[in-house]
């Protein structure tokens, strides 16, 4: 076992740089040095993202959920399935608020207004909408009806 003093840790951090995050696959300059914190032990340079992503994710499981830190990896690979499960076709209450939301705020006027004839929007109850409170509120309507059928 060998200690890294603070003074040495940016050159072993340069040194030991990946191209890209081994967690997040993204190219960044603002590499930091990972170490375990139940052992000390280094574990890798990672982006920074990454380092606050881990150790959130790890304090979480350890202090919230009662984890053994032994367990993490298999936690964490049960996670990754259950997210990579299809999908199912009901549409969450909540669901719908937040596409509502993303409709309103991530869309012109104009990208609303296809999006409308794209799920279902007839000619006239879009030409009915004259501001972005009728076209979110026809919007709700259509999504909702598509889901309730």
């Amino acid at each position: 076992m060998t200690y890294l003093p603070q003074s040495e840790i940016p050159e072993y951090r340069d040194t030991h740089k990946p191209i890209s995050c081994p967690i997040l696959d993204i190219k960044t300059k603002d590499w930091v040095l990972d170490h375990d914190h139940q052992t000390g032990l280094v574990r890798g340079v990672i982006s920074r993202q990454a380092n606050s992503l881990l150790g959130k994710v790890e304090n979480f499981f350890l202090k919230m959920c009662k984890g053994r830190k032994e367990d993490l990896p298999n936690t964490l690979e049960a996670m990754a399935a259950y997210l990579e499960r299809e999908a199912s076709d009901v549409l969450h209450p909540v669901g719908l608020t937040q596409l509502t939301r993303k409709f309103a705020n991530s869309l012109t006027a104009a990208e609303q207004v296809a999006e409308l004839k794209a799920i279902g929007g007839s000619k006239a109850e879009i030409e009915a909408c004259t501001n972005l409170k009728h076209r979110k509120e026809l919007f709700r309507k259509l999504t909702k009806n598509k889901y309730e059928q």
